[in-house]
């Protein structure tokens, strides 16, 4: 398929598609590694003067925490037809992995370099930074969820599906609303008679995002309830109903293998108790993204290490070693230790096997670091210290003796 850029210069896409959603899909583009295109499968009217408008707002200019990293893949170029109808546009091609592999320890170890829970803990203050960037900005991004987030190696976020979102023409001053939302991270006053969305709906769907991330993928807003004769509801049914097991895990059945809340730091858990509290309904109340930000980049300092295993990482303000007790009651391994053997099968004769990146295999707690252990000193190495002392004291004495015999 052959589109063009406003100046009538062709764009051919590749064959290879990147992704496809309810809108459209992206496809890498034949002539260029550094871009690629979202291609709407049925464009509204207006979505042209959408883009560009978006193209003059600011986060058309915003780089990265570094060279290689973007924090936005905003719209550079409109996408035209032959007959200069908006089909899509052009943004940055962004490498990374769905952020939702930090959610499952198998897939953790394949998505970032340094698979712990301090890293975990970074890239939710990352979330919450760049999300306040988007506010300062003018912009509400509506449809936040992890499936809008890229994730690098080194635990950088990017954010995608950037054309949806709600923001201000800064040339004429137009609000173009937010075109997509995702239920299950919307707040429940989300109904406000076609008023555009303020930045505390985002504000909830962090909540719920850095609740997920801190505890292994666990919406605060889903379980089984308890009450047998209750409905089984889904997330945003239990959003509307203020269902949470932040403030009321007695109307969920207990589940054994769950994360506690306990989990998170002190500061954490009382942010997610605001919003999910008093701001469940009262946009004004709900703690900010900045705070969130500054909330876990203190958390970040304030983890501890383990003795059994260099990888687990928890806050200080609890008594052990969440992950190991996790492990000792039957719930796995979730922090593997650097030191862990991963088998692999022996391949028949003459072949060769190619084992998954995602093999994982629960091990115990390994036994200290070397410089951890008490070390014990050998036999003989002490006897021969004791003789060695034994024969500076017989000298000495017989060193004073005969200065004394001289004296007299």
């Amino acid at each position: 398929m052959t589109l063009y850029l406003p100046n009538g210069r062709p764009i051919e896409l590749s064959d290879s598609r990147l992704g496809r959603g309810a809108e459209g899909a992206v496809f890498r583009l034949r002539d260029t590694e550094d871009l690629c295109a979202k291609i709407y499968l049925d464009p509204a009217d207006g979505t042209r003067d959408r883009l560009v408008a978006m193209m003059r707002a600011e986060p058309a200019k915003w780089g990265g925490d570094h060279s290689e990293h973007l924090h936005v893949a905003w719209p550079r170029e409109v996408l035209l037809d032959e007959h200069g109808a908006a089909h899509g546009f052009l943004m940055p091609l962004v490498e990374g992995e769905p952020i939702t592999k930090l959610f499952d320890p198998r897939m953790r170890l394949t998505a970032v370099d340094d698979p712990t829970w301090r890293v975990v803990v970074v890239v939710a203050a990352r979330v919450a930074r760049l999300l306040a960037k988007m506010h300062e900005a003018g912009i509400v991004m509506g449809d936040l969820s992890p499936a809008n987030m890229l994730l690098s190696r080194t635990g950088h976020v990017t954010l995608i599906d950037c054309d949806t979102v709600q923001f201000t023409d800064p040339q004429d001053g137009t609000v173009h609303r937010c075109s997509k939302l995702t239920p299950e991270y919307c707040p429940p006053d989300l109904s406000r008679n076609g008023t555009p969305l303020d930045p505390s709906h985002d504000d909830f769907g962090l909540a719920i995002l850095v609740c997920q991330l801190l505890m292994e993928g666990e919406h605060p807003f889903e379980g089984v309830p308890s009450d047998v004769h209750a409905p089984d509801y889904a997330a945003p049914e239990n959003i509307r109903l203020q269902n949470n097991r932040m403030l009321f895990p007695e109307r969920f059945m207990p589940v054994h293998d769950a994360i506690p809340a306990d989990v998170l730091p002190p500061e954490v858990r009382e942010l997610a108790r605001r919003c999910f509290g008093e701001g469940h309904r009262d946009g004004m109340l709900r703690p900010a993204a900045q705070l969130w930000a500054d909330a876990l980049d203190r958390a970040g300092f304030q983890l501890m290490g383990c003795r059994r295993n260099e990888r687990h990482l928890y806050h200080r303000s609890l008594s052990s070693c969440v992950w190991c007790d996790r492990a000792a009651a039957g719930g796995g391994e979730h922090y593997p230790s650097l030191k862990t053997v991963i088998p692999q099968p022996v391949p028949a004769q003459g072949q060769r096997t190619q084992v998954p990146a995602t093999t994982w295999v629960p091990q115990a707690p390994s036994a200290p670091p070397v410089w951890q252990q008490t070390p014990k000193p050998r036999r003989g190495t002490t006897v021969a210290k004791v003789l060695g002392w034994a024969v500076v004291v017989v000298i000495i004495f017989i060193v004073i003796a005969a200065i004394a015999e001289a004296a007299s």
